[in-house]
């Protein structure tokens, strides 16, 4: 290290010591062991789980799909687990303030911040979905089993009357195909319109349509705010909010039921409905919640174990949503006599079409339909409390020490969600339908890939695997094999960069059915894509400023450790100064040698 390189670090240490905290605090911890898994599961098992991965494993043939699906599980999911919940746990420290481990990588922190944001619009919307259908649920006559009303057509059809299903489920097929998935995006929600004649209008479909999403002719009109929804939107903020106004003190305690109920209600349904699929899901790495979730871990908790529990557990839970899944798409497929692949839909078409005619055609329909809405929320809810948690824990990373007075937490989480239902307004619209569509193609397109990528290079090449594997030792007392540090500092960002390349060279516009967006809202959308990362250049730029000498010189002072990391190592007996090491090094060490 130069004499100048020096005497930038021993000022921004004096000015730290000056104006941080003298002594590390730890965040506040899990109740217990067991309640950091499930808030993790909780997050991990989405609405993927239920409505997106049965409908890719019966296009791709099933087993076909398993094995390169539980490949990448085992490549890319653990290997990310695992180096998201060390960083976490070991340094205690939120999703911006955690890069002082590499400061070129701040604005990691701040891609993560906007597609946090992002994401709880976007999932807390599909929250209010399903509220309005459990109040639905609880009608005499399910509203989406008859015609008649004043949002059906003249071509109306029941699901499931005799002479009509053959017409009402027949496939749509090469250019009048109306079901299309994104090819990029967070969840890849998929979009079934009822303007195909071919795909017929049953009344589920017109409820979803009509009633539920009130669509309009396009995302150039929005129209007004429909009242139904709107009260269902706040009703979906005020829950949130209350269950994340007290940090993980109120969250700990809402996962319990959660995070477990699921599993209760789909063994209900299960109990009815019989059947067998394998399905499977991501674990969810790359979007800052799991570090923020292992924040709150005691600092000895066993990373390893938990990332191997979580993923096992969510891969068993993919399996047995998949019986209840393909058991009520086989419930429905016989009944209309058609075959499954005709029947199977995924996204909002399955959760709020396919899976409605389905238990409308059951003994109770009311029974069954709020059984599997209930689970839609609990599914739903676990997965925006722990973004909305991500979120905040950022805000607080940029806070001042000065502000953080003792009910912070809920300031900021009243502030944050009331900021998520003004702007979430606009899905309330006759057009809202194609603005959630958009967010949801677009809003995970590039971040997620440059998040992964970044985080195995900064962690891996700039912090060292060495620091990094003697942190994890201190932990828990065991060092990282060398199997873990090829796969997730070799194999990994090479991947992930190719599936990024192959990702964007297969990318399509949206559509909504036959509707095809404008130019200005594909325009739109790519922003939403992007505005995320550009936060990563800018403050790679920044940092590299703040140093001195030549270029190569700032660059390397900009990589490593900064001064709050290392005092962080030196609080756990990890003595070490900021000295870069060595490619060439680095990589024997990581190769065993």
């Amino acid at each position: 290290m130069t004499e100048q390189e020096r005497e930038v670090c021993l000022s921004e240490l004096v000015g730290d010591l000056t104006n941080e905290e003298k002594v590390d605090q730890r965040k506040p911890q899990w109740s217990n062991k067991f309640q950091g898994i499930i808030a993790v599961l909780g997050y991990s098992v989405g609405l993927g789980n239920l409505l997106r991965f049965p409908y890719l494993c019966q296009k791709n043939g099933g087993g076909a799909f398993l094995i390169p699906y539980v490949i990448s599980t085992a490549v890319l999911a653990i290997p990310l687990f695992i180096l998201e919940v060390a960083i976490g746990q070991f340094s205690a420290k939120g999703p911006i303030k955690i890069w002082s481990i590499c400061p070129l990588m701040k604005g990691l922190g701040f891609c993560i911040l906007a597609v946090s944001c992002i994401i709880v619009l976007y999932s807390t919307f599909v929250f209010s979905w399903g509220v309005y259908y459990i109040y639905n649920s609880f009608s005499a006559t399910l509203p989406w089993t008859t015609c008649g009303n004043p949002w059906n057509t003249p071509q109306c059809v029941v699901v499931g009357d005799t002479g009509v299903n053959s017409s009402v489920y027949k496939k749509p097929t090469n250019d009048n195909d109306t079901t299309t998935t994104a090819s990029i995006g967070y969840a890849t929600f998929n979009s079934t319109a009822q303007t195909s004649s071919v795909f017929g209008h049953t009344s589920t479909e017109e409820f979803w349509q009509n009633k539920a999403l009130g669509v309009s002719s396009g995302i150039d009109d929005l129209g007004s705010m429909q009242p139904h929804l709107v009260i269902c939107w706040f009703f979906a903020c005020v829950a949130v909010f209350l269950c994340v106004m007290k940090g993980i003190k109120s969250i700990g305690k809402v996962v319990y039921v959660t995070a477990l109920m699921p599993y209760v209600l789909l063994l209900v349904l299960l109990v009815w409905l019989e059947a067998l699929v394998q399905v499977f899901f991501s674990v969810g790495p790359a979007w800052g919640t799991i570090i923020v979730m292992a924040s709150h871990n005691s600092f000895h908790s066993n990373l390893i174990r938990d990332a191997v529990v979580v993923t096992v557990i969510g891969e068993l839970t993919s399996v047995f949503a998949g019986f209840v899944v393909f058991a009520t798409v086989g419930f429905l497929a016989y009944s209309l006599q058609q075959p499954v692949a005709d029947v199977v839909t995924s996204g909002p078409g399955f959760g709020f079409i396919v899976y409605p005619g389905a238990v409308s055609l059951l003994p109770f329909p009311q029974l069954w339909s709020v059984l599997f809405f209930t689970t839609v929320l609990m599914i739903v809810v676990d997965s925006t409390l722990a973004h909305v948690e991500t979120a905040v824990g950022c805000m607080e990373d940029l806070l001042p020490r000065r502000f953080h007075v003792k009910h912070l937490q809920t300031i900021m989480a009243a502030v944050f969600m009331g900021a998520v239902c003004l702007v979430g307004l606009v899905f309330t619209t006759h057009g809202g339908m194609y603005v959630v569509q958009l967010v949801d193609w677009y809003v995970g397109a590039v971040a997620g890939y440059a998040i992964a990528i970044l985080e195995c290079v900064a962690v891996g090449w700039c912090y060292g695997a060495e620091r990094f594997s003697a942190d994890v030792h201190m932990m828990i007392g065991k060092r990282l094999p060398v199997i873990y540090k090829v796969v997730c500092f070799i194999i990994v960002p090479p991947l992930l960069t190719i599936a990024l390349v192959l990702t964007l060279a297969s990318y399509k516009p949206p559509r909504y059915g036959e509707y095809e967006y404008p130019t200005s809202a594909i325009v739109f959308g790519w922003f939403i894509a992007l505005v995320s990362v550009v936060p990563i250049p800018v403050y790679m730029v920044i940092q590299i400023l703040k140093m001195e000498g030549s270029l190569a010189q700032r660059i390397k002072a900009s990589v490593v450790p900064g001064h709050g990391w290392l005092r962080s190592r030196r609080k756990h007996g990890l003595e070490d100064t900021q000295e870069s090491i060595s490619a060439k090094d680095n990589f024997r060490f990581m190769i065993g040698r």
